[in-house]
């Protein structure tokens, strides 16, 4: 089998970027302030997870890393965008490596229960992540600031939460619907998760 060209094909590249498009766009939404939790509950992880669940590794690291950078620019929070970058890079990556590289030819039939899964890993990133700026690197940076242990521990539960809607929205556009199966039917995914290109590939083989 050749191998095909799969990163910055003009069907990838359209993605990644209305996938980065969409997570600044959240930046708009206002976001939900529950009583008791420290900051709000931003709408962006579920984009994330959304592009993890479709593409490879590389566009849910763009989509993740580049669309938080703009989007704590355009939310006038210039200061945590490098963490946003790192961060959120990190989540979109590590969802897409679990589903679509480690656990690619696992029963499609049950291909939610996967990306379940693998959301996991991506909002441990999440919370492991803030939780290590806020404690180690924040208190540097912002010796004025009371930040700390104790500050990023108390972060944790919205943060949590916050993850879990994410990977819910996703889970619903993604699985609970058919708008990834339609994607994939009518050949509009990149190939590296094309599943109608895949099954006719191993049917091919098979043959």
């Amino acid at each position: 089998m050749k191998n095909k060209k799969v990163f910055f094909t003009t069907k990838w590249i359209t993605y990644t970027a209305v996938l980065v498009a969409l997570v600044i766009a959240t930046s708009f939404i206002p976001p939900l302030y529950i009583p008791g939790l420290t900051g709000g509950i931003y709408w962006c992880d579920g984009i994330i997870f959304i592009a993890a669940f479709l593409l490879d590794p590389v566009a849910a690291l763009t989509v993740g890393g580049i669309g938080t950078l703009f989007y704590d620019l355009v939310f006038g929070n210039a200061v945590m965008a490098p963490v946003s970058l790192i961060i959120h890079g990190l989540q979109g990556a590590a969802v897409s490596i679990l589903l679509n590289c480690v656990f690619h030819g696992k029963n499609r039939k049950h291909e939610s229960v996967w990306a379940g899964i693998a959301s996991v890993a991506g909002a441990l990133v999440v919370i492991g992540g803030y939780f290590l700026y806020y404690w180690l690197i924040a208190p540097l940076t912002f010796p004025d600031r009371n930040y700390g242990i104790a500050y990023a521990a108390v972060r944790i539960p919205r943060n949590i939460i916050q993850e879990i809607v994410g990977v819910a929205v996703a889970m619903v556009i993604c699985y609970a619907t058919t708008f990834k199966k339609q994607l994939a039917a009518a050949n509009l995914l990149p190939d590296f998760r094309n599943e109608a290109l895949e099954k006719k590939q191993e049917q091919t083989e098979f043959n």
